[in-house]
């Protein structure tokens, strides 16, 4: 019948036009989200170098501090350690280590750190600064700090007879 058949292609016409699509309003709301979203992450992506850096630098120290530690126990049970030596050193993991004050010497001025600190620690990705050190001292920096002047460990033995001991600070202002 014709009638049927105008009321099929009416019905026809109104599903074509009905169309399903995001607004222009929806897009801008969509873009606003993920702008803030970005915003957000980019800020928390840009820190996480930095805390890493400054993480390597404090477990730098706490390995610095134990092996220091570790040494100056071994001194105290080696007679060639005997403060009342010239030289007092210890034979630790067949390395000659030499000591300051009942702790092992900073640095000794050898290119391989030997006979000092260096030679019992993993520096890992911290470098010995020679023209910073000396027998009762050393400074290390992390290598790709963005200031390596003021991201770096220092290894102090302090000599006063009375109050002779172990000081290991960081700079962490450069990390």
């Amino acid at each position: 019948s014709p009638r049927l058949h105008t009321i099929r292609s009416c019905a026809m016409k109104k599903i074509s036009h009905t169309q399903s699509a995001f607004t222009l309003v929806e897009m801008v709301v969509v873009i606003l989200i993920l702008s803030a979203l970005a915003v957000t992450a980019y800020a928390r992506i840009a820190q996480i170098d930095t805390q890493a850096r400054l993480a390597s630098l404090q477990s730098f120290k706490a390995n610095v501090l134990s092996t220091a530690t570790m040494a100056k126990g071994m001194c105290m049970t080696d007679p060639l350690c005997d403060s009342n030596q010239n030289t007092p050193s210890a034979n630790i993991n067949g390395n000659t280590i030499y000591f300051s004050h009942g702790y092992p010497v900073g640095w000794l001025g050898n290119e391989d750190g030997a006979g000092s600190l260096y030679q019992l620690l993993d520096t890992g990705k911290f470098s010995v600064q020679p023209e910073l050190s000396d027998t009762n001292r050393a400074t290390y920096t992390l290598q790709g700090a963005r200031d390596s002047n003021h991201c770096k460990l220092e290894y102090t033995i302090t000599t006063g007879a009375a109050n002779a001991g172990l000081s290991v600070t960081i700079d962490s202002a450069g990390c």
